[in-house]
């Protein structure tokens, strides 16, 4: 996939996951909304990344390999807490809880 098709891609889930947060009321729907549009984001991120570390090894590249490997690890960690936050709003656990665009 080409670059510019990520770069769409990423700005396409958010502004829907903006949209689809800002229409709902405060409350734990609007915290999980905001979880879920997390989510969908770190998606495309690690995709994306994951898609050029494939290149990377495809190509033999040793240098970009580190770096977008370190950046596919570090936004794949960042995927997993957004998960585990999204169940835990789901769950109503922590009232106090912020959404992920606070």
């Amino acid at each position: 996939m080409a670059w510019w098709m990520w770069l769409a891609s990423l700005i396409g889930v958010a502004l829907l996951g903006s949209l689809a947060v800002a229409v709902q009321r405060p409350g734990r729907g609007r915290t999980v909304t905001s979880w879920l549009g997390a989510v969908a984001f770190y998606v495309v991120l690690v995709g994306m990344f994951g898609s050029w570390v494939h290149g990377a090894l495809a190509r033999g590249a040793k240098g970009p390999l580190v770096g977008l490997g370190f950046l596919l690890a570090i936004f794949s960690l960042g995927l997993l807490v957004a998960l585990y936050k999204t169940f835990a709003a789901a769950r109503g656990r922590g009232p106090g809880e912020s959404g992920a665009t606070h």
